[in-house]
């Protein structure tokens, strides 16, 4: 059994005991507080080391056949975020553990025409960086208790590529990788880390200039489950910027409820953040904090830039959830979460938004990101074995 399979029931109760006191109180937040902190408490093992060529066939828990666009892809644990590797055809997957670093999870690189997955990174590997891209004080790899969250892949200054990783096992960090190698030769080598401020529960995390990146802090890591001590009206994180030479500093202005995935413009002067608690995302300028443009985005996860670098797409959870629903996405079986979601795309400018991807159908729940890549979008999930392959390109029925 794992450590979720007895814990997380009763924190999925609290989550809806919150749930109902944010209904009550703010009829405009319905759903908002509840995802985060399902995610937030949500726990699975990894799968195991090793490269695997399935097909969508494949797969134990829950049914893995295509339906009408979509296509599972079921042979992952948690696939709660996803990076494109330019100019390849791999996807970086962030197989989440849990939130508070007792189970672990792993990093995948997922060859999307091969359909092979393989694990990115050693967590028992001790070497040490030439290098280090982090804080002179992280010296020590993550370990064992690796457990990834948010990720963001750029390329710096001097053309190799870095990988950010929020994680939480044996630290709450964010953790510094280059990406080396093309197709079957990539390979993560570990260059340091930046420890979170006390207190901070990290969620989601965006590059900026070289030796810099922005980061959501959900909750503090005190924070009462039984919800007593949250109250919907005020703020309970906000955004980091991070620098090398100053450290961890507050994003003036960027106070709210439950910030959840961020992503950030190509000249770093512009950060996009959602705001779960509040069913908002806003474009807001890194630098002073003001607020050039929000929209409403219900109970929206993760923020991501598409391929071609044109629009942004956020994953949502739709419609409700019951009790019952979120303590059987505890079960670490699972292969569909039974959580309706919807994926848009939004205008980086004006944030207009079109949808995407809604299928209640779908043989697979609870997205949490959305990656889309020519007329191929790729969803992630907090909870279940599977990443969906839609096909854009194919209308739905």
């Amino acid at each position: 059994m794992s450590a979720c399979a007895s814990s997380c029931p009763r924190f999925f109760a609290a989550a809806v005991r919150l749930f109902a006191r944010v209904s009550s109180e703010i009829k405009a937040r319905t759903v908002a507080a509840l995802p985060g902190l399902a995610i937030a408490v949500f726990s699975a093992a990894a799968l195991a080391d090793r490269t695997e060529s399935l097909t969508s066939g494949d797969g134990d828990a829950g049914h893995c056949q295509s339906f009408q666009n979509t296509r599972p892809l079921c042979f992952f644990s948690n696939p709660e975020d996803l990076a494109l590797v330019p100019g390849d055809t791999a996807l970086i997957v962030s197989e989440y553990g849990d939130h508070y670093g007792t189970q672990p999870g792993a990093l995948v690189f997922y060859d999307y025409e091969k359909q092979q997955r393989r694990v990115a990174y050693d967590i028992f590997d001790t070497s040490r960086p030439a290098q280090y891209w982090g804080e002179s004080a992280c010296t020590q790899p993550p370990g064992k208790l690796f457990s990834p969250h948010g990720i963001d892949l750029s390329q710096r200054t001097d053309g190799r590529w870095q990988l950010l990783v929020v994680q939480h096992g044996g630290r709450e960090s964010v953790e510094f990788f280059e990406l080396t190698g093309t197709g079957d030769d990539l390979k993560l080598m570990w260059r340091g880390c930046a420890l979170a401020p006390e207190k901070a529960s990290l969620n989601s995390v965006a590059s900026g200039h070289d030796d810099e990146f922005f980061t959501t802090k959900m909750v503090s890591t005190d924070v009462s489950w039984q919800g007593e001590q949250i109250d919907p009206q005020r703020p309970t994180g906000l955004v980091y910027r991070w620098s090398k030479h100053s450290g961890f500093e507050p994003v003036p202005g960027s106070e709210g409820v439950m910030p959840n995935g961020i992503a950030a413009s190509s000249d770093r002067s512009t950060i996009y953040v959602v705001y779960s608690g509040e069913n908002l995302l806003k474009k807001i300028d890194a630098k002073s904090g003001t607020v050039l443009a929000a929209t409403t985005v219900r109970a929206a996860d993760n923020v991501k830039w598409s391929a071609d670098g044109k629009s942004l797409v956020a994953a949502s959870f739709v419609g409700s959830a019951s009790t019952a629903d979120f303590t059987r996405c505890g079960s670490s079986d699972i292969g569909i979460c039974p959580i309706p979601f919807a994926v848009v795309e939004l205008d980086p400018g004006s944030l207009s938004q079109t949808k995407l991807f809604e299928n209640p159908d779908a043989p697979m729940g609870a997205g949490t990101v959305g990656l889309k890549v020519g007329s191929t979008l790729f969803i992630g999930t907090f909870s279940g074995n599977r990443i969906l392959q839609v096909d854009l390109s194919q209308a739905q029925e």
